[in-house]
C-alpha cells in the first residue's frame, strides 16, 4: 500500500500537527477497512528532555511529577483541578486529569539523586484503545494540546530529594508510673523514617529522683529524630510519677525502735526475706520487712541497722545476717539480708526489685548480727 497516498487521501494531518512544533511520531498511520486509526508499528522514544534543570521530587511522590502535566496542559485544563489516582505500582503511576491521563514511569525504589523518567498524556479516548490503535509521539514542548489517537511521551530530569522527617509513634501520649518504678522512655516509641533505617534520636528532659526513688511529680519529655537529609521530627510525651503509699505493715516499724528483746531469730527473718523476691522496694523496706516478721519493728537509714546488733566477720556471718555497704554500687549507702554462700537478698536491685544477687558488691559487706 502507498502510505503517503492513502494519507494524504484521507487523513487530515492538521489536528496532530497542532501538538507542538517539536513532536515526532514514532510510528506509521494508517486507517483499517473499519475506519479505525491504527500504528503499524510502535517504537519507543529517543531521550530529548522536557527541561534542563531538574525537577525537585519528594522520594517515591509520584504525584509530583504527575503535577508536570498540569503545566504542559495549562491552556487545557484548569490549575486546580486535582489529579486522581488511577492505578499504581512500584514501576509505574497513573492519573486522571480531568479528561486526559497522565502516566509516570519511574522506579520508586530507585534511590535519592538525579534520575530521567518518563511521562506521557492522552485523552481518555486514547487511553481505553488497544496499544495498537495508539500512536507515540515525543515531546519536549509545553502547552501541547493532546489529540485523540496520540499518546504524547515526555522525558523529564528530576531529582529525587529526602523531604519527609522521620516519623515518631508512641504508644499512649504519655504514662503514670511508681516512684519505685524503674523507667526507660525507650520502651514507649517507635521511629520510622522514609527512607533510612537508621536515624539519630535524641532525648529532652529527664526524670528527677529523690535518692533510690523516683521523684514524684510531672515530667515532659521531648523526642527529637533526625533523618541523614536532616529532616527532623519532635514529639512531646508526658510521665507522672506518683508516690508510693506506705502499706499498713510498714506503718508497724517505720520508727527507730531499737527494742530487740521480741527477736524470733535469723531464719525467720531470712524467710521473710525470700518472700518478698519480686516485690517493688528500696533495699531499708526489704530488710525492715524481714525484722518485723521476726519481732523487731525498726526502719531507719542504712548506718542506723547497726544499733540493732553487732557486726562479725565475713568467716562468721550466717544466714539471716544483715549486711550494710558504705556504697552498694551506685553511690549510695545500702542494706541487705544475708542468704549464705556469698549471696544476699537485695530491695532497690534493677529498679527497685527485690533479688538474690552476690554479697559482694559495691564497697563490700560489714555484717551485722542482731542481738537480743
Amino acid at each position: 500500500m502507498d502510505h503517503k497516498n492513502y494519507l494524504n487521501g484521507n487523513l487530515n494531518l492538521k489536528p496532530i500537527l497542532k501538538i507542538t512544533g517539536s513532536v515526532s511520531l514514532v510510528t506509521l498511520l494508517a486507517f483499517s477497512q473499519k475506519g479505525v486509526l491504527q500504528a503499524e508499528e510502535i517504537v519507543m522514544p529517543t531521550n530529548s528532555l522536557l527541561n534542563v534543570d531538574p525537577v525537585n521530587v519528594g522520594y517515591k511522590d509520584t504525584r509530583a511529577i504527575a503535577n508536570i502535566a498540569k503545566t504542559i496542559l495549562k491552556d487545557h485544563v484548569n490549575l486546580l483541578s486535582e489529579l486522581n489516582e488511577v492505578k499504581k505500582d512500584s514501576k509505574k503511576a497513573v492519573y486522571q486529569l480531568e479528561d486526559y491521563i497522565v502516566t509516570v514511569y519511574y522506579d520508586t525504589n530507585s534511590g535519592l539523586g538525579i534520575k530521567d523518567v518518563k511521562l506521557t498524556i492522552e485523552t481518555k479516548f486514547t487511553h481505553e484503545r488497544k496499544n495498537e490503535q495508539k500512536i507515540y509521539a515525543n515531546n519536549d514542548q509545553n502547552n501541547s494540546e493532546i489529540v485523540d489517537g496520540v499518546v504524547n511521551v515526555y522525558n523529564i530530569r528530576i531529582q529525587i530529594k529526602d523531604m519527609d522527617a522521620p516519623l515518631i509513634q508512641f504508644t499512649a501520649d504519655g504514662v503514670t508510673i511508681k516512684d519505685t518504678d524503674s523507667f526507660d522512655i525507650r520502651d514507649y516509641f517507635v521511629v520510622e523514617d522514609n527512607v533510612d533505617a537508621d536515624v539519630n534520636v535524641i532525648i529532652e528532659g529527664e526524670i528527677e529522683k529523690s535518692g533510690n526513688r523516683l521523684k514524684a511529680g510531672e515530667y515532659q519529655l521531648t523526642v527529637k529524630a533526625q533523618d541523614a537529609s536532616g529532616n527532623e521530627s519532635s514529639k512531646n510525651f508526658t510521665v507522672t510519677v506518683e508516690k508510693t503509699e506506705t502499706s499498713q505493715s510498714s506503718t508497724n516499724y517505720y520508727n527507730k525502735n531499737t527494742d530487740v528483746s521480741g527477736y524470733a531469730g535469723n531464719s525467720v527473718v531470712l524467710n521473710a526475706a525470700y518472700s518478698q523476691l519480686g516485690r517493688h522496694q528500696d533495699c531499708t523496706a526489704l530488710v525492715s520487712n524481714s525484722l518485723a516478721a521476726a519481732g523487731v519493728y525498726f526502719h531507719g537509714w542504712p548506718a542506723e541497722y547497726f544499733a540493732l546488733g553487732y557486726t562479725v566477720s565475713a568467716s562468721e556471718a550466717l544466714p539471716g545476717d544483715i549486711i550494710y555497704y558504705a556504697d552498694g554500687g551506685s553511690g549510695l549507702a545500702h542494706v541487705a539480708i544475708y542468704a549464705g554462700n556469698g549471696q544476699a537478698i537485695h530491695g532497690g536491685w534493677y529498679g527497685y526489685d527485690t533479688v538474690v544477687y552476690s554479697a559482694y558488691v559495691g564497697s563490700g559487706p560489714v555484717f551485722i548480727r542482731v542481738s537480743n
